[in-house]
C-alpha cells in the first residue's frame, strides 16, 4: 500500500477508536502533519500556497475518507419541502453513499429514514418520488408507517415472541432551513444551525420569502470528473473571461464594480448589482418577484461541503447546485429550480435554458478536462492566484477555503 493509502488507513482507524468534534470557531489545519494528502506545496496561507496534488481528486482511498469523514458529518442538501407538501408524500435519493427516503407525516412533520428494510435489508421504497400511506417493502411486505414504526408483517403473530413495537426503521438526523431539508449521518455533528450559523441570515437576505418557495425543475448531470474539481469550478471567477462565450456572457450578468464577497466558515457568500439589461443572455421580468433585502441582483451562497444557492438578476427564480460524489471519478451534478408559484414565467424559462443548457454544459467541459490532467503525470501543482491583500473577486482564495475545509474535515 503506498504511503498516501496507508496515512488515509490510518486516519480511518483512528476515528473509528477516537470521534471529535470541528467547532465552528476552529476550522483549523495542521497542514506538516496532513501533507500527504494535499501535497507538500499546499500551505495554509492562500497567498504563498499551490494546488493541491492530483491524487488529492483521484485516489479512491481519499474518496472513501470523504463519504465518512465529510458527507458523513457535515449536513447534506437533500431537497426542499415544496416537494414533499401533502402527508404520505415522500423523496429519495442516495446521499454520501447511503440511500434515504423523506416523508411527511400525518402530523406535518418532514422525517428522513434509511432507505431499507429491517427484516432482511431490501430496499423500501424504489420509486424517486410519491406518496405512500404506510411504505411496504416489495419482498415479504414487512409495513412501515410514516414515523418508521413496524405496523405489520405476514405470519408475525406465528412467530413465538415476535414484538413489532421494537422494529422501527432507522432514522437519519434531518433539520429545514429556508424551507431547504438537510439531512446528516453523524450522532456527533452539531445541529444545523449551531455548525452552519451564516447561512439562514444569507438565504433569507437572498430571497426574503424563501420558505415560501416552491420546485419548479431539476435537472441531471453525470460529469466525468471528481466532486471537489466540480465544487472548485463554481468557487473561482478566475476562468470566467477565458472559458467560453456562456461564460463571457457570465460576465455581463455582474455589475463588476459592485462585486464584493465574504468568507465565513462554511459558507462563501458572493453579491453584485446587475449588469445592463441589454447585455443580458436571457430575457429579463419586468418585475421582481423576490423581496431582496440586501439589494443584490446577482447573490450566491456556498454551503460547505457540495452546494451553492444562486440568485441571477430579473428571472425571478433560486436554483441550486448540488455536487454528490458517485465514485472518485464521477459526479451527480443537480440543479433545482425554484420560483414562488412553481412555475416559469416566459423570461424566466430563458434564463434556466442559458444556465442548464449553455453554461453548465461549458463547465462541465472544463472540469472533466481538469480531471484528465490530474491523472496525468506531467502535472506539478500550479500557484493559486491570489492578491497579497486577499481582496479581490478573481483570486482564488475560495478554492483554498474549501479545501481548507475538506482536509479539516479528513482529519477531524
Amino acid at each position: 500500500m503506498h504511503c498516501l493509502a496507508a496515512l488515509c488507513s490510518r486516519l480511518l482507524m483512528l476515528n473509528r477508536c477516537r470521534p471529535s468534534h470541528l467547532q465552528q470557531d476552529q476550522i483549523m489545519l495542521d497542514i506538516e502533519k496532513y501533507k500527504e494528502i494535499a501535497g507538500v506545496a499546499f500551505t495554509a496561507d492562500a497567498r504563498n500556497s499551490n494546488a493541491p496534488q492530483g491524487s488529492y481528486y483521484t485516489d479512491p482511498e481519499i474518496h472513501d475518507l470523504e463519504l465518512k469523514k465529510v458527507f458523513g458529518y457535515e449536513w447534506n442538501y437533500f431537497c426542499h419541502q415544496s416537494q414533499v407538501p401533502n402527508a404520505g408524500d415522500y423523496k429519495t435519493g442516495e446521499v454520501g453513499g447511503h440511500a434515504v427516503y423523506v416523508i411527511r407525516g400525518k402530523d406535518g412533520d418532514i422525517r428522513a429514514f434509511y432507505n431499507v428494510c429491517q427484516h432482511r435489508g431490501h430496499e423500501l421504497l424504489q420509486d424517486a418520488q410519491g406518496n405512500a400511506r404506510v411504505v411496504v417493502c416489495p419482498y415479504h411486505a414487512w409495513t412501515y408507517d410514516a414515523e418508521g414504526n413496524l405496523r405489520g408483517a405476514p405470519k408475525m403473530k406465528e412467530v413465538e415472541g415476535f414484538d413489532r413495537s421494537k422494529v422501527k426503521l432507522c432514522q437519519v438526523r434531518c433539520e429545514i432551513v429556508g424551507g431547504f431539508v438537510f439531512l446528516n449521518f453523524s450522532d456527533d455533528a452539531p445541529a444545523f444551525r449551531e455548525m452552519c450559523p451564516e447561512f439562514e441570515p444569507i438565504i433569507t437576505s437572498m430571497v426574503a420569502e424563501v420558505d415560501k418557495l416552491q420546485f419548479v425543475k431539476q435537472k441531471n448531470y453525470d460529469i466525468k470528473a471528481n466532486w471537489k474539481i466540480v465544487t472548485e469550478n463554481f468557487l473561482e471567477a478566475y476562468h470566467v473571461e477565458f472559458s467560453g462565450e456562456a461564460h463571457q456572457a457570465l460576465g455581463e450578468i455582474i455589475d463588476i464594480e459592485t462585486y464584493r464577497f465574504n468568507i465565513s466558515g462554511r459558507t462563501i457568500e458572493y453579491t453584485a448589482g446587475g449588469g445592463a439589461d441589454d447585455v443580458l443572455p436571457y430575457d429579463k421580468n419586468a418585475e421582481d418577484a423576490f423581496t431582496n433585502t440586501k439589494n443584490a441582483p446577482f447573490h450566491q451562497c456556498f454551503l460547505f461541503p457540495h452546494m451553492t444557492f444562486s440568485i441571477f438578476p430579473g428571472t425571478n427564480m433560486m436554483f441550486v447546485f448540488n455536487m454528490r460524489p458517485n465514485g472518485p471519478e464521477r459526479t451527480a451534478e443537480e440543479i433545482i429550480y425554484f420560483t414562488l408559484d412553481g412555475s416559469f414565467s416566459d423570461p424566466t424559462e430563458t434564463a434556466e435554458e442559458y444556465v442548464s443548457d449553455s453554461l453548465n454544459p461549458e463547465d462541465i467541459s472544463l472540469v472533466e478536462a481538469v480531471h484528465r490532467g490530474l491523472k496525468s503525470k506531467g502535472y506539478q501543482p500550479g500557484r493559486l492566484m491570489v492578491d497579497p491583500e486577499m481582496k479581490e473577486a478573481w483570486g482564488e482564495q475560495f478554492v483554498h477555503h474549501f479545501n481548507t475545509l475538506n482536509l479539516a474535515a479528513l482529519t477531524r
